[in-house]
């Protein structure tokens, strides 16, 4: 079993293109949906925020149920 990636609120917003304060907006409050909000789990290390891998995953889930993913797409 490999150990587990944190990304800081400076790296997801990096990924997400949004800023890191909308990052920290989807820890706190969440982030809003057609369903209602949904929180970005994580936890305070010292002053900065920080997301394990599999946390990030269940908030793509959550947040876009319906994407898909391509790479596993059957045609």
């Amino acid at each position: 079993m490999s150990a587990p990636k944190y990304y800081s609120a400076k790296k997801l917003g990096q990924m997400f293109e949004r800023h890191p304060h909308t990052i920290r907006d989807w820890i706190n409050k969440g982030c809003p949906t057609p369903d209602g909000r949904v929180r970005l789990q994580a936890v305070k290390l010292g002053k900065s925020w920080q997301v394990r891998d599999e946390w990030l995953a269940v908030f793509e889930l959550r947040v876009r149920p319906d994407a898909g993913r391509p790479d596993l797409e059957l045609d």
